[in-house]
């Protein structure tokens, strides 16, 4: 883990946010600079599923402070390998679909900003209470090390890696090789899974970019499908042969 995560209190709102003190110290001036100018790009990035960048400092020793808000309840922070635990390790197509969704969605922002992830684990997604999805401390890591910009391989493999999170979320099992149909796993699974993660997860290839897995996704073309089927009407007056029917 990239950082360590601290619950604070706003003293005059009382509003919750999150501390992350990161593991290492940026001792190096160049790391320095690196880090606070890839902070102030996403301090300006707002994304319905990427955390906001609130506030960031350097601790004595150069340790980073980064302060994002707070998702969690009551009860702490969720991960989305937290959820995945509590629901036995698996989840239903629809739920994990609106999850592999929206974290396309935010991948596709970061590297429109020229702040790629890299590969996405479970253990930095946070989930609120309603369900959502964030990447945390999205593309700081590469920041680090001085890999900003975008890249055609770079985007591929953080887009498969959704993909595993997704074939994870779907079927319990670690998207590893040889590759076994979703269907064969899950009882009722729509087909277009088999196809799309078939693709998704392709070492040599995959989607090229977010946007691509997002139109292939199975309930884009369930949605698409029902776009261009005639209705009722139409297929009445296709068969009259009367004009409008086409």
């Amino acid at each position: 883990m990239l950082a360590d995560r601290y619950l604070a209190l706003h003293v005059r709102s009382k509003g919750s946010f999150v501390v992350h003190r990161f593991s290492s110290a940026c001792t190096d001036r160049a790391q320095q600079r690196r880090l606070t100018a890839a902070l102030e790009r996403m301090s300006h990035i707002r994304h319905p599923h990427l955390l906001s960048v609130e506030n960031f400092s350097f601790a004595p020793g150069g340790r980073p402070l980064v302060v994002t808000p707070y998702t969690g309840n009551q009860d702490g922070l969720l991960t989305l390998a937290d959820l995945l635990d509590l629901k036995g390790g698996q989840m239903g197509a629809f739920e994990a679909e609106r999850a592999i969704l929206q974290l396309l969605d935010a991948t596709s922002c970061t590297h429109a900003a020229g702040m790629p992830h890299g590969e996405l684990g479970l253990d930095e997604v946070m989930v609120d209470r309603r369900g959502s999805v964030f990447i945390e401390l999205a593309g700081l890591r590469l920041a680090i090390g001085g890999r900003t910009g975008q890249s055609s391989e770079l985007l591929r493999d953080e887009t498969r890696s959704i993909a595993e999170i997704g074939y994870r979320l779907i079927t319990g099992l670690p998207a590893d090789e040889p590759f076994i149909p979703p269907t064969s796993v899950v009882r009722r699974l729509d087909r277009h899974w088999d196809e799309w993660f078939e693709t998704a997860l392709e070492p040599s290839g995959g989607f090229e970019t977010p946007s691509d897995a997002i139109d292939a996704l199975p309930g884009n073309r369930r949605e698409q499908a029902r776009e261009t089927q005639p209705g009722p009407v139409r297929v009445v007056l296709q068969r009259l042969g009367i004009p409008g029917g086409a």
